[in-house]
């Protein structure tokens, strides 16, 4: 695809209603729908969360393919908050029988699980009906996400005892705590001990949730 003819851009979320994209990209064009294989979608993020996909071998998301421009793209920055929030990367996906390839909005790690908003969800819920996809769908990965949240994580539980039993630091002190786990790659524990550290506290101390 030409440079003039713009590039093919993935929206599973928001972006997916057509008054919201008519604002927000105004020379995007809707090219079709399709269906991403492999991926489910979730909600992160503090506070009310945001739509992002992940990797799920037996999942997929419905998608609208659009065909946006130089302008339309550096918009979908602005809202997306890319590059620190969301990255952008390009994945296959099958389109009238071809596989092309599309750009897409992936939210960067660390984000912990939370439930969107009732204005958001209806946003994205007006995009399923707009682009005719199957609502259940979306209620489906709302409900999962629901389900999931939790405070304590079981994943943050396991990142707390391995730092724990390597012995490098007292837990008690959660900077350091905090150091080694964004050195280990354990985002979810950094952002847990940054918002609910009193929560982290009562745990190291009585091994129970607040």
């Amino acid at each position: 695809m030409t440079k003039e003819n713009g590039k093919l851009y993935i929206a599973y979320g928001s972006n997916l209603n057509l008054e919201q994209m008519r604002h927000r990209c105004p020379t995007a064009k809707v090219v079709g729908t399709a269906s991403l294989e492999g991926w489910k979608m979730t909600f992160r993020g503090k506070g009310n969360g945001v739509a992002t996909i992940e990797h799920s071998e037996n999942d997929s998301v419905p998608v609208l393919i659009w065909r946006i421009m130089p302008r339309d793209e550096q918009a979908l920055d602005t809202y997306e908050g890319a590059p620190s929030f969301y990255r952008k990367e390009t994945i296959p996906v099958e389109l009238d029988g071809e596989t092309v390839q599309a750009m897409v909005y992936i939210m960067n790690d660390g984000h912990p699980l939370s439930s969107p908003s009732k204005g958001y969800y209806a946003t994205i819920l007006e995009g399923y009906l707009d682009a005719g996809f199957d609502p259940a769908i979306l209620k489906r990965y709302a409900d999962a996400t629901k389900k999931e949240e939790r405070i304590m994580t079981e994943t943050i539980r396991e990142q707390i005892m391995a730092i724990r039993d390597s012995g490098e630091t007292n837990m008690l002190d959660a900077h350091m705590v905090q150091v080694i786990a964004n050195r280990e790659g354990y985002y979810e524990l950094v952002c847990f001990i940054e918002d609910h550290r009193r929560e982290y506290v009562h745990f190291i101390f009585t091994g129970e949730e607040s």
